[in-house]
């Protein structure tokens, strides 16, 4: 056998080592001593649980953003058009139809443009011409296109969507055998028009400056009702209320005009408005739910994230 200590080979039967002089025996316990000792000295490691992944404070901050937004999206719309009813239904009325003078001047101006005329809205009148101008049309038609490709390189589907749609109403206003009749509609008719998209803003991207400035997306929307219910409780409302009659200094009123010039009947010009105006309400009734929906859903997306966040919480 070998020494373990000086590796001198000896006989089997040897007890201690001839050349260094050691006790095998004696020699090989105090290393098994020495070896548990050792083994006692070094702390046993434990490895740490793994840690659950937090997310970020923009994770949590979208979603606090995400349930003020859906708060806002279920009162705001029904309360605003409540309230503006309201209001047109009381002495403030007149102010109210003065603030609606703008989209429904507007509305007289849009019409025309989109009929190939010119026209300048003022604050009572609409300045504009009577024959047809292949100038404003392909300045309009331009207009639109690159209105429509400026949305489609910014990846804006609905204003691309939009566009298209203008386009449409542009060739079916331009093969109107009554050009004058629909100018003279869209005052009222423009302004319930104007009035849902003023709306509409109100759920405009989180990254346009309409959703961040909070003032002028509020104020929008509160506008936009205001007209919009203007117009309909007047069309809506008794045939006496309706606005027949001269505007001193100017002509006849629309209603008038559209009668006693284009043979309108009083019920034909009522019908077309409240459809115009039950269009524009079932368009807003789709955006609510639209509205609703999609904040519900980037909702329920940020909601596994943030259990995951509080289960890391209670393990630190």
């Amino acid at each position: 056998m070998r020494c373990p200590k000086c590796q001198f080979d000896h006989e089997l039967q040897t007890t201690e080592c001839l050349k260094c002089g050691i006790i095998f025996r004696r020699y090989q316990a105090a290393v098994d001593a020495d070896a548990q000792q050792a083994a006692l000295a070094v702390p046993m490691v434990q490895a740490p649980a793994p840690a659950l992944p937090l997310p970020s404070s923009a994770t949590l901050t979208g979603r606090n953003e995400a349930l003020r937004e859906l708060k806002y999206r279920a009162l705001a719309l029904p309360l605003a058009l409540l309230v503006a009813r309201g209001v047109v239904a009381t002495g403030l009325r007149m102010p109210v139809s003065l603030l609606a003078m703008v989209p429904h001047e507007c509305g007289h101006a849009i019409t025309a443009w989109l009929t190939g005329r010119w026209a300048v809205p003022l604050l009572w009148v609409t300045m504009h011409g009577e024959e047809r101008s292949w100038l404003v049309v392909l300045l309009l038609t331009a207009a639109i296109a690159f209105g429509g490709f400026l949305a489609w390189k910014m990846e804006r589907w609905g204003w691309v969507c939009i566009a298209g749609a203008v386009l449409v109403v542009q060739l079916i206003f331009l093969s109107s055998p009554t050009p004058g009749a629909l100018i003279i509609f869209g005052g009222d008719g423009g302004a319930l028009v104007l009035a849902t998209i003023l709306i509409a803003t109100f759920y405009a991207p989180r990254d346009s400056a309409l959703y961040k400035g909070w003032g002028l997306r509020w104020g929008l929307l509160a506008f936009g009702a205001l007209t919009f219910m203007h117009v309909y409780r007047t069309w809506s409302g008794p045939i006496e209320d309706l606005p027949f009659g001269e505007i001193e200094g100017v002509n006849l009123s629309d209603p008038s005009l559209l009668t006693e010039m284009y043979g309108w009947s009083v019920t034909q010009l009522i019908d077309r408005y409240v459809r115009l105006a039950t269009v524009c309400l079932v368009v807003l009734l789709a955006l609510y739910v639209w509205g609703l929906v999609s904040t519900s859903l980037e909702m329920r997306r940020a909601a596994p994230q943030e259990e995951t966040a509080q289960a890391g919480r209670l393990l630190q």
